[in-house]
């Protein structure tokens, strides 16, 4: 039981949006994850402040739209989407939208109708005795009747109608304004002559920036006592701009349908009307009038309006905004003052000045519902988000239009690749976390119209962003003795594969570090290890002798959740895979050092004496003063050597269960070597020797992990970068050859960050005598720590990593007393700033 003091504890707050999407499950809840099945189930629930999100699909439904509250409307938006269009609400025989009695409301980017067939004069919207409602940026074909209602706005809508006017403003109705519409009326041949827009009884009324194109009617007709009425900036033609002259039924005369009929008090004035109907342009109180002259000396009214072809330029109806060619007199010439001008067109676009048209009217703005523009430039740009996540980036867009605007211009869409959402905004910047490392991009897209139908001008910016590294307490997850990641205990055959699930932590990574053992081999043969949804490469990743024991690390791309090891020898083995850790978003940088070692059980480095490591023991290494404080994993070269029996080594946290995991493999008399990324615990890494015999062990420190602006890997599918058995140069004694990574993915600036280190197994192959191989970066010394030793007729694969300077190559050496050949194939590469 819990008490709560002063009173009972408030509700919750509810969630700031309620989402529908026809793509829904049986228990929604309006949550993004469980979105409601339709927009009236949302509309039930909804309250004050809440937005209800609506995915594009047909919704087949009458939606009821309950109140908001002053400063806290209640609003209806399309969710948005590149190449989705809107949300469609209509096709039964009800109006698709009631607001009746309701108050603050926003219906915004919704395609409103039609209705069933066979219902005729029914409006698809119907606003009655309501209050402050805003009806924006869609599509409508059918009509909006208002009755007894204040504060209506219609803005930004593609309208069109056929058997009712498709603008109604009815009686009771006070200070509707119609702003930036693109309206198209068709006519039936058994209708008569009908308004597009009507406004009867209804005072202050306002047709700013409208443009109104009809089938042989009545562009605007006002009626009644609708005093305060305005018709500003708005184009009205009365002949469809592909049948210009004519209506598209035989027999009808044009002339009859006058673009402005008013029959009480009104203000006209800053108007295109287009004579091309041949008849009258206005019909005042009972009387018409030709031109606008005649007009404005009767009258007082149009002392700007033109009476002139509009020059529209498409003839798509209008259906996604009348446009204007670039020769309209309606360019640059609307009255800046209009009551109601909005700051910008009906596609979100601002006013824009042709550089070669006289302005008038106060601005630059454009007559009708959208602004002339020119063809802009997109120019794109995408970077790492320094100090984010390892793949975190932010996309940048940059409009360059060649006329003065007088402020934004339309959206962006920014697309990433893989199938991301897109991010549409006015701002020019969005942010990405990919779910993989790699090669990424993000097309920013312009679009004119709002992404209503596609985009017209776009660019791509690309960027190689890298996983950070996660260690883990070394987890076992395929071993095919114990049917462990697979469904049985066989053996892998010849020239066969497994392919096993990674966990759920490691399961989405980039690319994860697998300690990877073969067992029990029938024969000599090799294993290569590579993403599930990969093709085979060439390479391998491990080479192994009949009924030897081996182990390799290995750095690997993930696919779909899943790794393949195949088989390529010419018998059966069993197979190991101990996980070390993951690169993902979160995690730590690398960080290259020059080789260092940091034990030697043989000469007292790292501990007191020089006493091998018993059976079942355990060495602990402080490396506080060569790692910084936080770091969480090391990358050490191992060695065994000198063991009198069989065993392995586990690197573990220290002070942790040792887990059953193994690194290092070996055999009597054998030395061994093995890259390990070890945990590290408070500056320390532990080793377990399971064996029965004593060993001496060997660490050399080439990189850590830690949190900051370390290296990111970039993984590769497995890259053969050097095999001198191609090239015919097999590696001498003495000699050295210098290797160039490839950085193929960073092509065209494709890197944020230059390549700092390398991440690649080393195969060496072909000795006639015992040897190493010590690899390093060009530019250095090179050290005295070997990376892998070889024996004579024997193929010996390890791991490695090695920082890269400003040449971007590294050295192989070759510290044997005979030639062999050596074979380098990457894994990955690191991205890291210039500093490190």
């Amino acid at each position: 039981m819990s008490v709560v003091s002063g009173g009972a504890a408030a509700a919750a707050d509810p969630p700031p949006t309620i989402y529908v999407d026809r793509r829904c499950g049986a228990t929604a809840d309006g949550s993004a994850s469980r979105p409601y099945c339709w927009i009236g189930d949302a509309a039930a629930v909804a309250v004050p402040g809440q937005t209800v999100l609506v995915r594009a699909a047909i919704y087949p439904e009458s939606v009821v739209v309950p109140s908001g509250e002053p400063g806290k409307p209640i609003t209806f938006a399309a969710d948005r989407r590149v190449g989705e269009g809107r949300p469609r609400v209509g096709g039964t025989d009800k109006p698709h939208l009631v607001i009746s009695g309701a108050h603050d409301v926003v219906i915004d980017g919704f395609d409103l109708g039609p209705s069933v067939t066979g219902v005729t004069g029914q409006a698809q919207v119907v606003i009655d005795d309501a209050s402050d409602v805003t009806i924006s940026n869609g599509r409508l074909n059918g009509s909006i009747d208002v009755r007894r209602s204040q504060r209506v706005t219609v803005r930004g809508l593609s309208a069109s109608g056929s058997r009712a006017p498709v603008f109604a403003i009815g009686a009771g109705t006070t200070d509707t304004a119609l702003v930036g519409n693109s309206v198209t009326f068709y006519r039936q041949p058994e209708e008569g002559i009908l308004p597009a827009i009507s406004v009867a009884d209804a005072p202050r009324t306002t047709v700013t920036n409208n443009t109104i194109v009809t089938d042989c009617h009545t562009g605007v007709a006002v009626s009644g006592a609708s005093a305060g009425f305005g018709l500003h900036n708005s184009i009205v033609r009365t002949t469809l701009a592909r049948n210009p002259g004519r209506c598209r039924a035989d027999g009808q005369d044009p002339a009859g349908a006058v673009p402005v009929v008013v029959t009480g008090t009104a203000t006209v004035d800053h108007n295109v009307l287009d004579p091309g109907h041949g008849g009258p342009l206005y019909s005042w109180a009972g009387t018409t009038y030709t031109n606008p002259g005649a007009f404005h000396a009767a009258t007082g009214q149009g002392a700007h309006d033109i009476g002139a072809d509009p020059k529209l330029a498409n003839v798509d109806d209008g259906l996604n905004g009348w446009r204007l060619a670039g020769d309209s007199p309606a360019v640059d010439s609307a009255w800046a003052a209009a009551p109601g001008r909005p700051a910008s067109d009906q596609l979100g676009n601002a006013h824009a000045d042709k550089p070669d048209v006289p302005n008038s009217g106060g601005g630059y703005a454009d007559r009708g519902a959208v602004e002339l523009l020119p063809v802009p430039t997109v120019d794109a740009s995408i970077a790492r988000v320094p100090g984010g996540g390892a793949l975190e980036t932010v996309a940048r867009g940059r409009l360059t239009f060649p006329w003065a605007t007088d402020g934004p211009v339309s959206e962006l869409a920014f697309v990433p690749t893989g199938g991301g959402r897109a991010v549409i905004n006015q701002t020019g910047s969005a942010g990405f976390t990919f779910d993989r490392a790699g090669y990424v991009c993000v097309t920013v897209e312009f679009s004119e119209d709002r992404f209503r139908t596609t985009s017209s001008v776009k660019d791509k910016a690309c960027v190689v962003v890298g996983g950070a590294y996660t260690a883990v307490t070394p987890q076992r997850v395929l071993d095919t003795r114990s049917a462990l990641g697979v469904p049985g205990t066989a053996p892998i055959g010849p020239n066969a594969g497994i392919e096993f699930a990674l966990p759920a932590t490691a399961a989405a990574a980039s690319a994860v570090v697998l300690n990877v053992t073969v067992t029990q081999p029938t024969t000599s043969g090799y294993l290569t290890v590579h993403g599930a949804a990969d093709p085979l490469p060439t390479s391998s990743n491990l080479n192994f002798a009949a009924g030897q024991t081996v182990a390799n690390l290995v750095t690997v791309k993930v696919s779909n959740g899943n790794v393949h090891i195949h088989n390529g020898g010419r018998g059966s083995a069993h197979m190991i895979a101990d996980l070390a850790g993951y690169y993902g978003n979160t995690g730590s940088g690398l960080t290259a050092g020059n080789p260092a070692r940091v034990l030697d059980t043989r000469a007292a480095v790292g501990v007191p004496g020089t006493t091998p490591i018993g059976p079942d023991g355990r060495v602990t290494v402080d490396l506080s003063t060569r790692v910084p404080t936080g770091t969480t994993a090391a990358v050490l070269n191992l060695t065994a050597t000198d063991a009198t029996n069989g065993g392995l080594f586990t690197a573990y946290p220290p002070g942790a269960a040792v887990p059953t995991a193994s690194n290092l493999n070996f055999v009597g008399g054998q030395t061994v070597n093995n890259m390990v990324i070890a945990p590290v615990v408070d500056g320390r890494v532990a080793f377990a020797h399971t064996g029965k015999g004593t060993v001496h062990l060997i660490a050399d420190l080439a990189a850590w992990f830690a949190p900051g602006s370390g290296g990111t890997l970039a993984p590769t599918a497995p890259t053969r970068i050097l095999d001198t058995r191609a090239t015919s140069t097999t590696l001498g004694p003495g000699e050295a050859v210098e290797v160039r990574p490839d950085t193929t993915l960073c092509a065209s600036d494709g890197c944020f960050w230059r390549p700092r280190a390398v991440v690649a197994n080393l195969t060496a192959t072909g000795a006639q005598r015992g040897g190493y191989l010590t690899v390093y970066p060009d530019e250095t010394n090179r050290p005295t720590q070997s990376v892998l030793n070889y024996a004579a007729g024997r193929t010996t694969a390890t791991l490695f990593t090695t920082g890269l300077r400003v040449s971007g190559t590294f050295m192989v050496y070759n510290g044997g007393k005979g030639p062999v050949d050596v074979i380098v194939d990457q894994a990955g590469f690191y991205l890291a700033p210039a500093d490190l």
